[in-house]
This record gives C-alpha cells, sequence and structure tokens, in this order.
C-alpha cells in the first residue's frame, strides 16, 4: 500500500511532518511544514516545528531563527519562539549576549517558567563569567520550584569555577543530593570538588557513588584514584 502524501489540510501535513521529525528524517519534516504553511499561511505552530526541523538538519540555523521569527510576526506573545531563538545563539552561534536577550524576552511573557532562568544560569556563568548574575539566576529557579536539585547543582559548579570556591561548591551538591538521592552527576562534581580542594578520600567515595548511579565518567576517576 502506497504511503498517502495528497493530504487536504495543513494539519494533516504537521502531524506527517511531526512523525518524520521523530524518525529524525529531518528533511521530510521541512517539507512537510512546508506543505502546511502553504495550505495555511498563518500556521504558527507549524512554522514553529518547521524551525526545530531546521535547526536539527545540517543545523541550519539562520533559517531556524527565520521561522521563529515568523512565528513572533504572526503570534508576538508567543514565549516559545523567542526562547528557541535564544537557543540557537547560545548553543550554536556562541553569542550569549544575544541569547540571554530573547531568554529575556521569553521570561517577560513566560515569568513562572524556570527554563529560561536556566539558559541564563548558563550563559551568564559559562560564556560571560558573570558568576553574581548566574548565582542569581539559579536562586530564582529554587524560589520557583524549590525541590530543583539540578539548580543547586549548577550552583555547586558555577561557585566552583568562581575562584574555585569549592566548599561552598559542595554544600549545595550536599543540598541537591538531599533532594534527589540517586544524582549521579551531583556527586561526580562534588567529587571533582573535594579532588580539587585536596581531600582525595572524599573524591573518591562520591566517584563511587556517582558510578553506582551510572555514572561512566565518574568510573574510570574512582578507578584511576584507587590506582594512584
Amino acid at each position: 500500500m502506497e504511503e498517502q502524501t495528497n493530504f487536504k489540510t495543513a494539519e494533516e501535513w504537521l502531524k506527517k511532518g511531526e512523525t518524520a521529525y521523530d524518525k529524525e528524517d529531518y528533511q521530510k519534516a521541512v517539507e512537510c511544514y512546508e506543505k502546511a504553511v502553504e495550505l495555511k499561511p498563518d500556521y504558527a505552530d507549524a512554522y514553529l516545528r518547521m524551525g526545530t526541523a531546521y535547526a536539527a538538519w545540517n543545523k541550519q540555523h539562520e533559517k531556524a531563527i527565520e521561522c521563529y521569527q515568523k512565528v513572533i510576526e504572526l503570534e508576538p506573545d508567543e514565549n516559545l519562539a523567542y526562547f528557541c531563538i535564544g537557543l540557537v545563539y547560545e548553543y550554536d552561534k556562541d553569542d550569549y549576549e544575544k541569547a540571554i536577550e530573547y531568554y529575556q524576552k521569553s521570561k517577560h511573557l513566560n515569568p513562572d517558567s524556570v527554563a529560561e532562568y536556566e539558559s541564563m544560569g548558563s550563559c551568564y556563568a559559562l560564556w560571560g563569567g558573570q558568576y553574581e548574575k548566574a548565582m542569581e539566576c539559579y536562586q530564582k529557579i529554587i524560589e520557583l520550584k524549590p525541590d530543583a536539585a539540578y539548580a543547586y547543582c549548577r550552583m555547586g559548579n558555577t561557585y566552583g569555577d568562581w575562584n574555585g570556591q569549592y566548599e561552598k561548591a559542595i554544600e549545595c551538591y550536599e543540598k541537591a543530593i538531599k533532594l534527589d538521592p540517586d544524582f549521579a552527576y551531583a556527586y561526580f562534581n562534588m567529587g571533582l570538588a573535594y579532588d580539587k580542594s585536596g581531600d582525595r578520600n572524599q573524591a573518591i567515595e562520591c566517584y563511587k557513588k556517582a558510578a553506582e548511579f551510572g555514572d561512566e565518567a565518574a568510573k574510570q576517576l574512582f578507578l584511576d584514584r584507587n590506582i594512584e
């Protein structure tokens, strides 16, 4: 039985595009979304998904941004389009200032969302070296979501990068683990903090715990420290 291609509605083409995207056939996904907007030129959801498909398909980031901008033109209050543009600037263009600009626009439209604060914190800490601002973002996440173990882990990483404040970093990792006892990444990073502060025995214990919860890098470090 031949595959049906003569869909009559934009919604049918959107669904077909979603199926292609899930199969990582991004070119086909784009073609389907293009069919959808041909039938329905103001179909913001199709443009949004087309942008994501372009970003995944050979990293055609400029075309992705064009699609997201089209979404904003059609629906100015669609925060996800701003957020997606921020992701492109952060991860694909290494332009953290531009990324933060779009994350802030997204946050303005969706003030209770934590994703924007997480992404802005990452930009401030990793690309800008603006650790105080990164901490403010992670603190905001905790205000909005007190059980966000990953936010404490991010704070720990930031303290470690910020003039090697390993004692404060370890306190943050401990808080993360208290919230999520199986948090391998927190154990692993706490091990690194102990390692860098000179406490080899505690570092080994942390790597051991992280390895128990499936962290492959921790397994190797645990073996290396015990061999040395």
